[in-house]
Order: C-alpha cells, then structure tokens, then sequence
C-alpha cells in the first residue's frame, strides 16, 4: 500500500511540475497559447478555444510570415545594441519589419495582446477579456484592445530598448565575412540556409547574402520542450557556439 501511495504521489509530482514548467512541444497549454492560457486566460466567448488564431489566420493573413495575424510594429521607440566590435547593425525599421517584428508585436510591450487582424474571416473588432494566469512571468494591463493588455513586466517582456539583447535583422554575411575566423560558415540545402555543425540554427533569407539572424533562429515559437522556446539546448553555449567560433 505504502508503494502504491508513494508512485502516486510521485506521479502527481511529477505532473504539477511539468504543467508548472510548461515544457511542450506544442502549442496547445503551453506559454504561446492564449485560448485557455499559460500567462493569459481568455473569456471571450467568441474567440475562447482558438489556440492558432493570436498569431495566425487561415484568410486574410500577411503573406511576409505565413497567414500572420497581427499588425508589425512601428519601431519607432527602439533602442538598439551597439558595440564597438559590431560589423553589421540593422535599423529600427528593419527590426519592426523582419520575421523578429513578428516576436516583437507581443514582446516589445506595444500592441496589445489581443489586437488581432482577423477572426473567422471577418474583421476583428471586439474587446478579448484576458486574465493574468498564477504562473505569469509578464504581468498584462487591464482587459481591453489597443493600449491595455499590453506585456509590461517579466522575462518575456523586450521592451522597446533593446541595447542589451543579442541584434536581430542583421545580415550574417556581413559580421561572418568581416571577421571570417570568428563564425562559422552557412549551409544551404535547398532553400534552407543554416548555420552550426549540430542541430543548426535557422538564418532568413533568399541566399547567403542577404540571409539574416533573427528572433526565431535561436527561439522555436512552436516549440517550448526545451523551455524558453530555445531550438536547441545551450549547454556549454552551444547556441551561440553555432555562430561564434571562440
């Protein structure tokens, strides 16, 4: 009796400690869905249940990222890295435009949640009531479009000065061919252009010249069994050993 209480209370260890973590390789119940929420918990009827629709839309979506169902960021208010070893930068514009403004129209804090294009094919309008969730990292405004439910506070909140984050929207081709010894060279396989030797990571673009290190080279939005979204576990800083050579 004795053992079976004890692998009961394991498993229900075990359990709360993955539902704590969040680590799945799905959307569904993990920190990107927001139908029946991780950091949010939805109450809009109308949209309650949708897990794909805060990001993507099967109409009316941008054809930039696939089917994107939200608006890009200004960019405006960016504050950019910079460094004095730095070869390559990119603009504020260029940050807002590119596949990592997709990441930022949450994670910079200026758009709302739940500010979305399209719902079911017609245009969306209404206000998506959202509750912040116990095991939050962010904190969110009050429920509401446009300026409220705004990402305000916690490790997946940017902000908009972004000097102490890796760059984004920058053409790896250019920091690689300026200091060759120091990164590693692309790979192209069919359309794909990627860099590191094990589990490489992504780089965005038509070719090698104009391929750049975005938001999702390093982060999997579909994917968070590692945590944090990572592509690939950074032990012994493999993720930035796929890139940098030192």
């Amino acid at each position: 009796m004795k053992r079976v209480l004890t692998l009961a209370a394991v498993a229900v260890l075990t359990v709360t400690a993955t539902a704590y973590s969040q680590t799945t390789s799905v959307i569904a119940g993990g920190p990107h869905d927001l139908s029946n929420g991780s950091a949010l918990r939805n109450t809009n009827a109308t949209i309650n249940g949708q897990t794909c629709v805060f990001c993507h839309t099967p109409h009316s979506g941008s054809n930039t990222i696939p089917l994107w169902n939200r608006a890009a960021p200004s960019g405006a208010a960016y504050q950019l890295y910079t460094s004095s070893t730095s070869t390559t930068t990119a603009t504020a514009s260029q940050m807002a435009g590119s596949v990592s403004g997709a990441c930022l129209s949450c994670h910079d804090g200026t758009i709302a949640v739940d500010v979305i294009t399209d719902l079911n094919g017609l245009p969306f309008g209404p206000s998506v009531s959202f509750t912040k969730q116990g095991g939050a990292k962010s904190t969110y405004t009050s429920a509401g479009t446009g300026t409220s439910n705004l990402m305000t506070g916690g490790l997946p909140f940017l902000g908009t000065d972004l000097r102490n984050d890796h760059p984004v929207a920058i053409t790896y081709e250019t920091a690689r061919a300026a200091r060759a010894t120091e990164f590693v060279t692309q790979v192209i396989s069919g359309t794909k252009i990627t860099v590191g030797a094990s589990s490489p990571l992504p780089l965005y673009g038509t070719s090698t010249s104009n391929a750049t290190v975005e938001c999702a080279s390093c982060h999997n939005a579909h994917n968070n069994s590692l945590g944090n979204f990572l592509r690939k576990a950074n032990t012994g800083s493999a993720i930035c050993l796929a890139c940098h050579i030192k």
